[in-house]
């Protein structure tokens, strides 16, 4: 059975990421033709103070419909607010005006012909962030600071999505069939978990099992215990 919705938030293109913020007051969506939009949280979900358009991706004229920009967004707390693709920006939610902005590290000499496009972003906190990339790496990034502070590099296919466990550690999932747990103070990849064999493109922590969900293109969703190296539940076979 399928559920129905009385409430659209209606855009004109493709919406690629959704982020509610911490307090639940508004909603903040990003969309293929490069804009980020404010809604309010509360029915009847209407469009807010502003709505901004950012130069997130540079225009290639060879490029088709399927391959534009997907504009990801995350809240870093009530207040601030990470938008990207090409470029990031931290941006005030109140008026939707960039705080400051950053240029996201391009490598094509990985194992695969790629660019460091933005796929996914988490905060770790509202002054550190982390974003997923096309060429395999993963980014850390200071709100206090003007570059990237570090890079992670195990994944050796697009990091599709990351999510936080705790305050030293991280999960991310990947088109190499893997999902990783890595250590932020060290950073040390600590575990390699595999058994999917398809892409890992969503990854989530229940803290109240200490286990890890994942969604793989193969079909299935699998439940891992973090102190296993196996998983204990599969969905979808």
């Amino acid at each position: 059975e399928t559920g129905d919705s009385s409430d659209v938030l209606a855009h004109p293109d493709r919406v690629t990421s959704v982020a509610v913020s911490p307090s639940g007051g508004c909603i903040l969506t990003g969309c293929v033709d490069q804009k980020v939009r404010k809604w309010s949280a509360v029915p009847p979900y209407t469009l807010m103070e502003w709505e901004c358009t950012l130069p997130l991706a540079e225009k290639d004229s060879k490029e088709d419909d399927s391959d534009r920009p997907y504009i990801q967004v995350v809240f870093l707390d009530d207040d601030w607010f990470v938008v990207g693709y090409e470029k990031l920006f931290i941006m005030k939610v109140d008026d939707g005006s960039v705080v400051r902005s950053f240029k996201t590290e391009f490598e094509t000499n990985g194992p695969f012909e790629t660019n460091g496009h933005v796929l996914s972003i988490t905060a770790l906190h509202p002054n550190l962030f982390l974003t997923g990339h096309e060429n395999g790496s993963i980014q850390e990034w200071d709100t206090n600071s003007d570059n990237c502070v570090h890079t992670f590099k195990d994944h050796s296919d697009h990091v599709q999505s990351i999510a936080k466990v705790n305050d030293l550690h991280f999960i991310s999932g990947s088109n190499d069939h893997t999902f990783k747990l890595w250590n932020i103070q060290s950073k040390d990849c600590i575990r390699t978990f595999s058994g999917h064999t398809s892409a890992v493109d969503a990854v989530m922590y229940m803290p109240t099992r200490n286990t890890v969900l994942t969604g793989s293109d193969d079909e299935n969703i699998k439940v891992w215990a973090l102190n296993e190296l196996i998983s204990d539940v599969v969905i979808g076979e």
